[in-house]
């Protein structure tokens, strides 16, 4: 054969070849638009390109397969039809089983009713809802449940059910459910702390404010106690500088000279009484006083105060009623300080009230204690000042055409000096206008043996006069001393300094020295350790004169050898007492 018709030949095969490829292929095609083969035609830039539904089952598997959600297709009879893995490994079962499986049994019973009502919503269109799935061991797997109606013809119509695992959503959920209920427990706690520290703060502050105050009150009360102190003891001043001018007169007479003595007495006992006043709410106020306790009526204190205060009242033109019982009420007590509280109240009494006024001073048993009853129809106390009268320093505003002068410190002092000996006292007033009532209680004594009253009864015997050095280095403080002193019957010398005493008493013995302490150059302490060393004058009495008068002052002279502490000015009183010693 011909090369020529060899190359005829091989093309006529090709041609024919194709030929029948060509009509495969339009019979594939027609098949595929009759719908006799399943299939997916595809054209693309002018080209077409043929898919069987094999290959696009492939594709939708291998997607299932990888998706993190379980994937169900379920018959209209509910029979499982298909499942994914995922399903398979959240029900804990093989595919296998899973597969032909009712739907139900993937579902807790308590459940059913919801999940019937799910799919019935889902026949028309999508819907979903959380719910429980029950695991081949039984347990429980919280799920979201979507359910859409499947693409399926009659009589295979069913739907496709996508699962969820809802455990990392419900446990991410739980966590942060306790971290809200930590942070909510840790704010209230932490509110709770900031409450309390600002209601503590508010406290803290109101104290603060409320101390304020009262410092700026008592820096108040201290300047007014200050301007009172000032103008009280100037008061005496003017009289004395007068009394002391006319005793310079040489046309004095006999009556004019009793009268400045009188002045200069009662101005210089007021400026004790008003120093010592002072001096005992400092001692007080430190723990400092000490009561001298003994055994004794009642009555006899009250007869002493009323006797100290009596010339006042009556020179006011006060009329005083005193009620005392018929039986005795004993104290054990310190006679001068009781004394002291009641002739203050009496005083009181008598000062704010106008003249003409009632005092009534009473006294009776109540059960165990005794009731003195201080009551006057004066100016009265308004109820804001009731709870503090008693305080150091407070007085009463009472207007002008009341005042009567004082410091402010003879209720406290009283209260303290009552307080001390274990009563207590009190106040009542309905007013301004209306007139107080102090009542002070005060502790009975059951029983007691007066050792003291044969010896006070029995007549004493005659006594020879003093013999007394006086030393002071104020030379009209130890003149007119000793001239008091010589009055009282004493025979008296005189000396200004330490040493000049050492040397007097080589020639002069006395049986008592009263010895100023605070003396320049040899001070008393030094004076009274070297005539203790001298057995010649051991026995003399030694007395020490200085104004200092608390506790550790007297301990100090007691060890120092003396005998007794006096504290200036000397009260005359206590010297006729030491010259019967």
């Amino acid at each position: 054969m011909k090369p020529g018709n060899e190359a005829q030949q091989e093309l006529l095969l090709k041609i024919q070849d194709l030929t029948l490829r060509l009509e495969e292929a339009q019979e594939t095609l027609e098949a595929i638009h009759t719908a006799t083969v399943d299939a997916v035609v595809v054209n693309h830039d002018g080209k077409y390109r043929v898919y069987t539904l094999e290959g696009v089952d492939t594709i939708y598997r291998h997607l299932f397969e990888t998706l993190n959600e379980g994937i169900l297709i379920v018959a209209a009879d509910r029979t499982v039809l298909y499942a994914n893995r995922r399903f398979a490994d959240l029900t804990g079962m093989a595919l296998s089983r899973i597969t032909g499986a009712g739907l139900e049994r993937f579902w807790p019973s308590d459940q059913a009713a919801d999940f019937a009502a799910l799919l019935a919503r889902a026949e028309e269109r999508p819907h979903r809802d959380n719910l429980s799935l029950i695991r081949a061991d039984g347990s429980r797997v919280p799920v979201m449940v979507s359910i859409n109606p499947a693409p399926l013809e009659a009589p295979e119509a069913g739907c496709a059910i996508v699962v969820t695992d809802l455990t990392e959503l419900r446990q991410a959920q739980e966590s942060l459910r306790k971290a809200n209920e930590e942070l909510e427990t840790r704010i209230r706690a932490r509110t709770a702390d900031l409450q309390c520290a600002n209601m503590a703060l508010e406290i803290e502050i109101a104290e603060r404010m409320r101390a304020q105050e009262a410092l700026q009150n008592k820096d108040r009360q201290k300047d007014e106690f200050l301007a009172i102190l000032a103008h009280e003891l100037r008061n005496p001043l003017a009289p004395l500088s007068n009394a002391v001018q006319i005793m310079k007169r040489p046309d004095l007479d006999e009556k004019r000279l009793v009268w400045c003595h009188d002045v200069i007495d009662r101005q210089i006992e007021h400026m004790v009484r008003l120093v010592d006043d002072l001096l005992d709410v400092s001692r007080i106020s430190r723990g400092k006083i000490e009561l001298k306790r003994e055994y004794l009526e009642l009555s006899a204190i009250i007869d002493s105060a009323v006797e100290s205060t009596l010339p006042f009242i009556e020179a006011t033109g006060h009329q005083l009623t005193v009620s005392l019982p018929d039986e005795p009420l004993v104290l054990n007590a310190d006679p001068v300080r009781l004394t002291q509280v009641f002739a203050n109240l009496l005083n009181n009494a008598a000062k704010y009230m106008k003249a003409g006024g009632d005092i009534y001073l009473s006294v009776r048993r109540q059960g165990t204690t005794a009731r003195v009853s201080v009551r006057d129809t004066g100016i009265g106390i308004p109820a804001e000042a009731l709870l503090s009268i008693f305080d150091l320093f407070t007085q009463v505003d009472i207007g002008a055409s009341h005042a009567q002068g004082g410091l402010g410190i003879g209720l406290a002092l009283a209260r303290s000096l009552v307080q001390m000996h274990g009563g207590s006292i009190e106040v009542y007033s309905a007013g301004p206008g209306q007139g107080s009532d102090f009542v002070v209680y005060l502790p009975l004594v059951a029983e007691y043996h007066d050792n003291a009253k044969a010896s006070q009864d029995s007549p004493a015997g005659h006594q020879s006069p003093q013999r007394i050095l006086v030393v002071d280095d104020n030379r009209d403080a130890a003149d007119s001393l000793g001239m008091l002193l010589e009055s009282l019957g004493a025979e008296v010398q005189v000396v200004y300094d330490g040493r000049t005493a050492l040397e007097t008493l080589k020639i002069f013995t006395p049986s008592m020295i009263l010895l100023d302490l605070g003396m320049p150059g040899m001070d008393g302490y030094e004076v009274a350790r070297q005539i203790r060393q001298q057995s010649c004058l051991r026995d003399v009495v030694l007395i020490a004169l200085t104004g200092w008068g608390q506790k550790k002052d007297r301990d100090r002279t007691r060890m120092e050898g003396f005998d007794h502490h006096l504290i200036k000015p000397v009260d005359i009183e206590v010297l006729k007492t030491l010259l019967r010693l």
